[in-house]
């Protein structure tokens, strides 16, 4: 059975002389549209069934499974869409926050944290780094999904463990190349631009405004905006423009509805929005897209 991952919540685990706050775990595929986006934070991307193809800055990656994506704060990056494409893949977006100083000098020397420090030193200094798992990263994914479903005695801190299990098995990656959550909701801190894009996801058919999304999160719509450009690097209307085409796509590939019929699916107010966007984006014409993907059946 595959697994069906999704944590919405932000995470802290101590790791030596470090706090690391995980801030999205999710399993996705070839159905996500994701838009091209940034992060102020750490991103893993983990292929787990099919190549991932990827647009990180300008380049185009296409990544086999057995290997590791990481990518740098600041990164620019959006999967490729192509829904006739079969994949899955794993995604860890975390930040770190180092301890009080004095509180490291009541602790024991250790070389360890100074490996943590130069690894990620070593992510920062590129934007991207691809390398072979060899620490049995599907493993533990695979045992995180079983962990979720199963919901059984202690779960939390098994999932807790797993995380830090595989963010330090693929920090061990980068040195082998050099030489449900608590029931409790005061206890949660909800990750608030993952849980906009996945309302996104949700209602882009409709005619969603940023002011029912921010009745939905009971947040103003300033400050959503605020948090949205923060977080991805963009704004809220072309991220849901993004959605809009990206589902657009997958209906020109799929059926032989009319251009109108698919625009009016996807949520756009007429067919002539979405034959001039699609064409300011893609570079073609609905009907040579279409005519390009039915090719490949």
């Amino acid at each position: 059975m595959k697994e069906k991952i999704y944590q919405p919540y932000k995470i802290k685990l101590p790791l030596f002389d470090s706090q690391v706050w995980i801030q999205h775990v999710e399993i996705l595929g070839n159905e996500t549209s994701e838009f091209r986006h940034y992060h102020n934070s750490f991103e893993v991307y983990f292929p787990l069934d099919g190549n991932l193809k990827i647009l990180v800055d300008e380049d185009i990656l296409d990544i086999p499974p057995g290997h590791v994506l990481f990518l740098s704060p600041g990164t620019w990056h959006g999967t490729i869409y192509e829904p006739n494409v079969e994949r899955r893949y794993f995604i860890m977006i975390f930040d770190f926050q180092e301890e009080d100083p004095l509180e490291k000098l009541d602790k024991k020397s250790c070389s360890t944290p100074k490996q943590l420090e130069n690894i990620l030193h070593k992510l920062r200094k590129s934007s991207h780094h691809v390398v072979q798992d060899n620490h049995h990263g599907h493993r533990l994914i695979q045992y995180i999904g079983q962990e979720l479903l199963a919901l059984n005695f202690g779960w939390e801190s098994m999932v807790k463990s797993l995380y830090m299990s595989f963010l330090v098995s693929m920090f061990r990656n980068l040195v082998d190349k050099d030489a449900q959550i608590s029931i409790d909701e005061n206890h949660r801190q909800l990750n608030v631009p993952t849980e906009i894009t996945k309302y996104m996801h949700k209602n882009y058919n409709k005619n969603i405004t940023l002011q029912d999304v921010a009745d939905a999160m009971h947040i103003s719509p300033r400050h959503i905006s605020r948090i949205f450009e923060a977080y991805f690097g963009t704004t809220f209307s072309k991220t849901l423009s993004t959605y809009r085409l990206n589902y657009a796509k997958d209906y020109l590939y799929k059926t032989d509805y009319s251009i109108e019929k698919i625009a009016h699916l996807v949520g756009f107010s007429s067919s002539r929005t979405l034959l001039r966007l699609f064409k300011e984006v893609e570079g073609i014409t609905t009907t040579e897209y279409r005519k390009k993907v039915k090719k490949i059946l």
